[in-house]
C-alpha cells in the first residue's frame, strides 16, 4: 500500500471517528452549562461553567450514590458468576468430546441467536420467589453466558491435554485441576469477558427495568430514566447523570482495553 492510499485511508478513519467524539463531545460541554445554555443543545463552550454546582446537585437530587452502590452490586455478581459458570462449563464440554457434549454446546450457543423472552422470565422468576437483585443477576449472567461458553471453548481447544493429565497423575482432582491449573491458562479471555460482561450488566436498561421496580433497588442507568421523567427540562442535569454513570465503564474499559483482542484472538489457532 502506497503513502497516497495509506493517507487517505487515515484520513476516512479519522472522519468516521468524529461519530463518537462529537457526540461524547456534546454530552460533556453541555453537562458544564447553566440550564438555559444547555436547552440550546449546542457544541459551543459554556460562556460560564458550571461543573461543581451542576454534578453536585444532580448527586443530590438524582439518587446516583445509591444507583452506583446497586450497580456494582449487581455487576460484580454478574461478572464473577459467569466467569466461573462460563469457564466450567465450557472446559466440561470441550474436554468431553461425545455427541451429547457437542449436542449441549450447540444448544448453549442458541442463546446468541434467540432473543430473551422478558415477560415468561418475569413470571417464572416471580413464581420461583427469586426477586429484585437475584432475579436481574439470574437474568443477565443467563443472557451473556452463550457468549461466555464460546470465548472459553475456542481457547480451551488450544491447551494440550496433556497438561490436564500431568495434573491428574499429580493428584490433582477435578476442582484442583481446573482452578490451580487450567483457570491460570485462561486469563487474556477472561479479562475479555470481564470487560464486556462489566458494560452490558452496567448498561443494561432492558432486564433491569423489570426486576428493580423500586427507586431504592435502581441502578444507574435507571435513575437516568427515572431522572429525565422528574427534571426533564434540566438537560444540564441530566448531561451531567450521563457522564456519571458511564464514567466507570469508560475506566474500566481504558484499563483493560489491551487484553480484548488478545482474548478474542487467543483461542483462534490451535496449538
Amino acid at each position: 500500500m502506497n503513502r497516497g492510499v495509506k493517507f487517505l485511508w487515515e484520513l476516512l478513519a479519522c472522519a468516521l471517528s468524529l461519530l463518537i467524539v462529537i457526540p461524547l463531545y456534546f454530552i460533556v460541554v453541555n453537562s458544564f452549562k447553566n440550564k438555559a445554555e444547555a436547552a440550546e443543545m449546542s457544541l459551543a463552550l459554556p460562556k460560564q461553567w458550571f461543573i461543581l454546582d451542576n454534578y453536585s446537585q444532580m448527586v443530590e437530587i438524582g439518587g446516583v450514590l445509591m444507583g452506583l452502590w446497586n450497580s456494582t452490586i449487581i455487576t460484580v455478581s454478574t461478572v464473577l458468576l459467569l466467569i466461573i459458570l462460563s469457564a466450567m462449563t465450557a472446559f466440561t464440554l470441550q474436554r468431553k468430546n461425545t455427541a451429547m457434549s457437542g449436542f449441549l454446546y450447540v444448544l448453549i450457543l442458541l442463546g446468541l441467536m434467540v432473543p430473551l423472552q422478558i415477560i415468561p422470565a418475569y413470571f417464572i422468576t416471580y413464581y420461583l420467589s427469586i426477586k429484585t437483585y437475584a432475579a436481574a443477576i439470574i437474568m443477565l449472567v443467563v443472557t451473556n453466558l452463550s457468549f461466555g461458553v464460546f470465548l472459553y471453548t475456542g481457547f480451551f481447544k488450544s491447551i494440550p491435554r496433556e497438561i490436564d493429565e500431568a495434573a491428574v497423575i499429580d493428584g490433582a482432582g477435578p476442582l484442583r485441576l481446573f482452578f490451580s491449573v487450567i483457570f491460570p491458562l485462561i486469563r487474556p479471555v477472561t479479562v475479555t469477558l470481564i470487560i464486556i460482561t462489566f458494560m452490558n450488566a452496567w448498561n443494561d436498561f432492558g432486564i433491569t427495568i423489570y426486576f428493580l421496580n423500586n427507586p431504592s433497588n435502581y441502578t444507574v442507568t435507571l435513575t437516568i430514566f427515572n431522572f429525565m421523567g422528574t427534571y426533564s427540562s434540566d438537560w444540564h442535569l441530566i448531561f451531567s447523570n450521563v457522564v456519571l454513570v458511564s464514567l466507570p465503564v469508560v475506566i474500566v474499559y481504558l484499563v483493560l482495553q489491551k487484553h480484548i483482542i488478545d482474548g478474542m484472538t487467543a483461542g483462534s489457532v490451535k496449538g
